[in-house]
């Protein structure tokens, strides 16, 4: 008789054990909370970034020089680039970091009785940054408050020929890592639409002066795993070394072609 018992209590036991999960689910159908969405997103991006450069160079033993290179004279002269970034967001955290290397060269005259000014400049750019997400109250939207770090290498030949005098030639290069806080956004508009923005500042003369940075896209999702966006992009540094001088901004239109897995 007390081995019945025991039987019949542990079944029950069992039973309420199977039934839990399904209760649990039905009140939350009924109830109406949100799924519990678990794991990351992933995201890898070939980019483009039509940039003008406007600002003033300077190299040792040489003034510093304005250099303005429409984004028009920039594709012209271009002679090699790349950029892609790659992005993970999950548990509220964001993790993102890209990377670009571009080569331009151009010539111009100046002075009223002739002369060139030859310019050149290999440039590498890489961000990293880490993002946790602020609640905020606007549906489909995240923010991130995002802090890292931003290496910058210019590598810069310039020349200049005048008419009257003997030429001058001079070329140097520069490496630094910039500390930088900031802010990523991105809202969904609908299913398939949305805005990406991103911003930061840094510097803060640890390395440059100031470092500035933005973009602002519009995007669309052509299917679960690919997207593109487009928009405009633009950073600004000034950082001086030595008798190296750089004082520019690069700002341009920006494309994105993204696969999400």
């Amino acid at each position: 008789m007390e081995m019945t018992g025991k039987c019949r209590l542990l079944g029950i036991v069992a039973a309420l054990a199977t039934a839990t999960p399904v209760v649990a689910a039905d009140a939350a159908d009924v109830y109406g909370a949100p799924p519990i969405e678990s794991g990351w997103k992933y995201q890898v991006a070939l980019d483009g970034w039509f940039t003008a450069l406007d600002g003033s160079i300077g190299l040792r033993g040489l003034p510093a020089a304005d250099v303005n290179v429409s984004a028009l004279d920039a594709i012209e002269h271009l002679e090699g680039a790349f950029a892609a970034s790659f992005q993970a967001t999950g548990d509220s955290w964001l993790l993102y970091s890209d990377f670009m290397w571009s080569k331009i060269s151009a010539d111009a005259d100046v002075g009223p009785f002739g002369g060139t000014v030859g310019f050149e400049q290999e440039q590498v750019l890489f961000t990293a940054l880490v993002g946790y997400e602020v609640p905020v109250n606007i549906q489909n939207m995240q923010l991130y408050a995002t802090g890292g770090l931003r290496y910058q290498h210019y590598s810069v030949d310039l020349s200049i020929d005048p008419v009257f005098f003997p030429g001058i030639n001079r070329s140097g290069s520069q490496s630094w890592v910039d500390p930088i806080v900031g802010m990523a956004l991105h809202y969904d508009i609908n299913d398939r639409w949305f805005v990406d923005v991103m911003a930061d500042v840094g510097g803060f003369g640890i390395a440059s002066d100031i470092t500035l940075q933005g973009t602002a896209t519009v995007g669309y999702n052509w299917t679960d795993t690919i997207s593109s966006s487009f928009g405009y992009r633009a950073l600004y540094t000034d950082h001086s070394d030595g008798g190296f001088r750089y004082d520019a901004t690069q700002h341009g239109l920006f494309t994105r072609l993204s696969f999400h897995f």
